[in-house]
């Protein structure tokens, strides 16, 4: 599949939970949506950035509002595309799983887990970047599993 076919096929199946997503749709839209992610973030910050360096200074030298703005805007612009697909992003998750023949349900599995890590830092006292490395590795060893794995022809929700 190429690249502007998985783009389609992630829109027009946005609300489709049943079926099967082959390898190369799911590799194209989950790393496509994390490059994006990250230069709308990396130009957010530059823009932001370059604005305070050349643009007006903080009354003192410790002022970090313009740091606190461009903060907010990365989270709020952040916030904005996870909204406009993550439903599109669930189903396509699901049908990945349905073509390797797991039930869509795996999906919740890093969240379980996270959970689980929030309650330790907050119960145990555990490190809050401990908590952010696990969650960094579990996260992209499920994309990557998912990525990686073959398809399993006529399972159960083909």
């Amino acid at each position: 599949m190429t690249a502007w076919g998985a783009l389609t096929d992630f829109f027009k199946q946005y609300t489709r939970f049943i079926g099967t997503s082959s390898r190369s749709a799911f590799n194209w839209m989950a790393w496509f949506w994390s490059i994006i992610y990250l230069i709308v973030a990396l130009l957010i910050v530059c823009v932001a950035g370059l604005g305070v360096f050349f643009g007006k200074r903080g009354a003192t030298a410790t002022d970090t509002t313009p740091l606190l703005g461009t903060i907010i805007l990365v989270v709020v612009a952040s916030l904005v595309l996870s909204i406009i697909i993550i439903i599109p992003n669930l189903a396509l998750y699901a049908r990945r799983l349905h073509d390797m023949g797991y039930s869509g349900w795996w999906q919740v599995t890093p969240t379980i887990v996270t959970v689980v890590a929030i309650l330790s830092v907050r119960l145990l006292g555990v490190n809050e970047v401990v908590l952010t490395v696990i969650q960094v590795i579990i996260s992209l060893g499920f994309n990557l599993w998912l990525s990686f794995s073959q398809s399993k022809p006529n399972n159960k929700y083909s």
